[in-house]
């Protein structure tokens, strides 16, 4: 079965809006992005925000704004990859990695992301690392 395509069916819009706030972050094209953000969302991703020094979660639209700019900052590269997306009873579950560049040192990380989106607009997202990324 393709990613997406399995878990709930009826949560088909909810996978394609998480899809496209990936691929707008992929061409770090934050308009687009936050084209799919409700001013509800609430997210802190770890390794960005540990960075960045936050400690509060990213909020709304100005949140992201913010985090696209933290980002900027503190990675000298940053890829985030969505491997696999699964429609979850009341969300969207995405299993990733991330890879970069920070301070000049490299980065690997394995990634669950965890999203829940209510009227096309994404309203929460948890970030959770799993650990060191596999090479190849």
């Amino acid at each position: 079965m393709s990613p997406g395509r399995y878990g709930n069916p009826g949560l088909r819009e909810e996978v394609e809006t998480v899809r496209a706030i990936f691929e707008a972050f992929e061409r770090r094209d934050v308009e687009a992005a936050l084209a799919f953000v409700s001013e509800e969302l609430e997210f802190l991703p770890g390794g960005t925000a540990a960075r960045a020094g936050r400690t509060e979660p990213y909020r709304g639209r100005d949140g992201v704004r913010q985090y696209f700019a933290d980002a900027s900052r503190v990675w000298d590269d940053l890829t985030i990859r969505a491997d696999d997306i699964r429609a979850a009873a009341g969300g969207v579950v995405v299993f990733g990695h991330a890879t970069g560049v920070a301070g000049g040192e490299p980065v690997s990380r394995q990634i669950v992301w965890t999203w829940q989106v209510r009227d096309g607009k994404a309203v929460s997202l948890r970030v959770n690392d799993l650990g060191d990324a596999p090479d190849g």
